[in-house]
């Protein structure tokens, strides 16, 4: 876990910008909330006296967070001007704490994971998303997955009928041996749906399946009875909810994306809570650009939430990034 904080406020900050960026995917996203081909970010740069450059990235996704790319630009151009806190902006939040603690880093001369908890580890481990309609598809990118170092890989499902999503998880599974498998249903399914679906599944030595319904009392219900450990994610939006999430005993397992919830600080804060109620872990983009998954990679290694792996090999589906990408060797991302 981190042991020491940084100071968030360097005292030389001589320049702020403010940038729109389009991050446009090699093929569209599909989940349960809809197809994405693109979406805007935005950058904050912080340039200190030195000249050494800052980055973190605001990036609210339709349908995950109530924000929008307008709102956490008026925030964040209103921090700049007159220090502004951004009240109702976890996404704006998330990308001054990612650029300070980018410059303190940097001021530091050590690599922020390091600089969050001495010692923790470079290289971060991570899962693969597989992109595919059909089984053939989704076997074949699994297989070429796990082929890279990958060793586990996380499959969308929800978005059509389960029947299919069935077949794909059993090629999925056939094509991977024996690495680890994850699937994520975005809340997609019926609470009366999903017992059912979880139980044809049991025989897939399934890691863990992230919503498969909406909202903490119907995955609390649904948790009751599965044979498959579950993960609560888009329904954690506050520490309240997580505080609920952990009362009502939603989930084995707790999915934090640093972006959606307000940076690296409030996510090692969610993750601390978290775990001291047992539950697991597991740290994960919000298919950002590479600043924001970047500023997650380091966080996970501080925090030592690397089994299961983080959900951060994503910069790969992206066609235009906001900065160099940053991509997996060997199935983990190499932070040094």
């Amino acid at each position: 876990m981190i042991t020491e904080l940084v100071d968030l406020e360097p005292p030389d900050v001589r320049e702020i910008r403010v940038d729109r960026v389009t991050l446009a995917y090699r093929s569209p996203m599909v989940t349960a909330h809809g197809t994405i081909s693109q979406r805007d970010v935005v950058v904050l740069t912080l340039v200190d006296g030195e000249g050494r450059f800052g980055r973190g990235e605001a990036a609210p996704m339709t349908a995950f967070t109530p924000e929008t790319a307008d709102g956490a630009e008026r925030a964040l151009r209103r921090w700049a001007d007159d220090g502004a806190e951004p009240t109702g902006s976890p996404t704006a939040r998330a990308a001054i704490d990612g650029a300070l603690l980018d410059l303190a880093a940097q001021a530091a001369e050590r690599p922020l994971h390091d600089l969050l908890a001495p010692g923790s580890p470079s290289v971060v481990p991570v899962s693969a998303l597989v992109v595919g309609a059909t089984p053939d598809e989704a076997a074949a990118a699994a297989a070429s997955a796990v082929a890279l170092g990958h060793r586990t890989v996380k499959v969308k499902v929800a978005a059509g009928p389960f029947e299919a999503d069935l077949a794909r998880l059993n090629a999925v599974r056939d094509a991977i041996g024996d690495a680890r498998l994850r699937i994520d249903a975005n809340g997609g399914w019926a609470t009366d749906a999903a017992p059912r679906h979880l139980e044809r599944l049991a025989d897939l030595e399934i890691e863990f399946v992230e919503e498969p319904v909406s909202g903490l009392d119907a995955l609390a219900a649904v948790r009751a009875a599965s044979p498959i450990p579950l993960a609560v994610d888009e329904s954690i939006a506050t520490p309240e909810d997580l505080d609920r999430a952990i009362s009502l005993a939603s989930a084995d397992v707790v999915v934090l994306k640093p972006s959606a919830m307000g940076g690296p600080l409030a996510t090692a804060a969610a993750a601390r809570t978290a775990s001291e109620a047992g539950l697991t872990v597991v740290v994960t983009s919000l298919l950002e650009g590479s600043i924001g998954i970047g500023a997650a990679a380091h966080l996970a290694s501080a925090l030592g939430a690397l089994d299961p792996a983080p959900g951060l090999a994503t910069a790969g589906l992206l066609h235009t990034d906001n900065g160099p990408s940053l991509l997996p060797r060997h199935g983990a991302l190499h932070l040094d």
